[in-house]
């Protein structure tokens, strides 16, 4: 947002300052794995993949993953994920963050975790030959926005100064999480140009890695109520700001977007769904803290059932259900946006209750999620879902892979789903995906102790919006929660007990 007054800014180098991602990782500890990556351990004989700048390139493109493609607007101003803009003020409109620190000696403030990533920020601009960057405006409280938007307002007029100021309570420099900032040598300051140049373009590249997205980006006025701003940062916490980045949202309008499966049988990513011993489909919805609620009832008649799976099948934004049963068929239930399911399409047909499946998007080339799996074979199949409906011929990617567990989940963090293939004796190993149907790289052990954990399945915002996980349900009913990052395990917390004969779907 633009400013009435601001520190000038100067054009001598800053201290530099550690990158904040080493000073905010979380180590699993005391828990049921290791979760340090031990050596390389051997990958099963995979087709051949594409040369590594081939899918490098191809990496770079969003993907749409398992979770809905909206969710619910966070409405409390003290979340990382705070929505704020025209329609939708702070509560309290006068609201001040209590954990204020000076912004790299600016005099400039800012939340304290925003503000140690935003040293990261400015360390990877300054060792990535743009010239640096500097600070031009941080927190602004209800008092001083009055003043920001009459200033603008008489000099303007209302209508113009609405795109280019917020109105005191609908600022989001007043949550603490915004800065804008500016070429280290100071051209371009609170200017368009500051896109253009080589600083401007790396922040709009990277910001997402330090947790923060360009707010205001070209051409979403109708969108954002604002002007372009490239210099208008937001923080918002890596996980979100890399799962934008990762499924192509370009606002936080468009993240939070209003979930088109308010009324469905299953509301979110984070929300668990089990069958019983009776047959009856549960829903346990997740939880503000980060667990589950009491369960309800979406369906009956699932005795027989192999394995479940919850996935948006034909990407409407809305939660289906991939059936595995014992008899080898393999059938969808459409979730119908009012609640409940629709009736049973068969899409694969004969011998599937021999095989070991998990289903997820497994290529950019096709939109809609699909199936790996093998027979006792050890063959590694993929099965496109191109249609939405019945599924594709597949395509042999690998061989070896008998007596292993799959779950397919994004643990590099890059967009491509990955394959984590639990032993027999315990060992979890991550299998990178490249993107296109193949494996990139060597595999890694990324745990051990897994012989304990009955099933696997992946998480989406349980701890928060744009968080990732895996849920682990141990042998004797517990329910673990493992964060993931970018390559490593984040968080780790039980998240329920007493789950002893109900069968998860993934």
């Amino acid at each position: 947002m633009r400013v009435l007054k601001h520190p000038s800014v100067h054009g001598k180098a800053r201290r530099r300052l550690a990158a904040c991602a080493a000073f905010l990782t979380m180590a699993v500890a005391g828990g049921v794995i290791t979760a340090a990556p031990s050596s390389a351990t051997p990958l099963p004989t995979t087709a051949p993949v594409a040369a590594a700048s081939a899918i490098a390139n191809k990496m770079a493109a969003p993907t749409t993953v398992n979770p809905l493609p909206s969710v619910d607007p966070i409405g409390n101003p003290a979340s990382f994920s705070v929505l704020v803009n025209k329609s939708r003020p702070l509560n309290p409109v006068s609201y001040a963050p209590s954990d204020l620190i000076n912004a790299r000696g600016s005099g400039q403030y800012m939340r304290a975790e925003a503000a140690v990533w935003l040293n990261g920020l400015f360390q990877g601009a300054a060792d990535a030959g743009t010239g640096g960057l500097s600070i031009v405006s941080g927190y602004r409280s209800y008092a001083q926005q009055q003043e920001v938007y009459a200033y603008y307002v008489s000099i303007y007029g209302q209508a113009y100064a609405d795109t280019i100021s917020a109105r005191p309570g609908y600022s989001e420099h007043q949550t603490g999480l915004a800065m804008d900032i500016g070429n280290a040598a100071g051209s371009c300051g609170l200017s368009t140009c500051f896109g253009d140049t080589a600083a401007g373009k790396w922040v709009a590249a990277n910001a997402h890695k330090y947790g923060f997205i360009v707010r205001y980006p070209n051409g979403y006025t109708g969108t954002t109520g604002y002007s372009y701003e490239p210099w208008h940062l937001r923080y918002v916490g890596v996980a979100l700001a890399t799962d934008m980045n990762r499924r192509g949202f370009p606002t936080l309008e468009d993240y939070f977007a209003g979930n088109p499966a308010a009324a469905a049988s299953i509301k979110s990513g984070a929300d668990l769904v089990a069958a019983d011993s009776s047959g009856r489909m549960l829903r346990y919805p997740a939880t503000a803290a980060g667990g589950y609620g009491a369960p309800l009832q979406i369906g009956s008649g699932w005795t027989g059932l192999k394995q479940g799976f919850v996935v948006d099948w034909d990407i409407d934004g809305i939660y289906d259900i991939l059936a595995q049963w014992n008899n080898g068929v393999l059938g969808v239930y459409r979730g119908l946006p009012g609640g409940g399911f629709a009736g049973q399409v068969v899409v694969g047909n004969g011998g599937w209750d021999r095989m070991t499946i998990t289903v997820g998007k497994w290529t950019h080339a096709h939109p809609r999620p699909g199936v790996v799996g093998y027979f006792p074979d050890g063959v590694l199949r993929y099965y496109p879902n191109t249609f939405g409906g019945a599924l594709s011929a597949p395509q042999v990617i690998g061989k070896g892979w008998n007596g292993l567990e799959l779950t397919m989940a994004d643990w590099e963090g890059d967009g491509a789903n990955d394959i984590l293939a639990r032993t027999a004796s315990g060992s979890l190993i991550n299998y990178r995906g490249d993107g296109w149907a193949g494996f990139f790289g060597p595999a890694t052990t990324v745990g051990t102790g897994w012989q304990y954990m009955r099933t696997l399945l992946p998480s989406f915002g349980l701890t928060g919006a744009g968080a990732r996980g895996v849920t682990a349900q141990t042998a004797d009913g517990n329910l673990y929660n493992y964060g993931l990052g970018r390559g490593s395990w984040t968080t780790y917390a039980q998240v329920g007990s007493g789950w002893n004969g109900l069968k998860l779907f993934k």
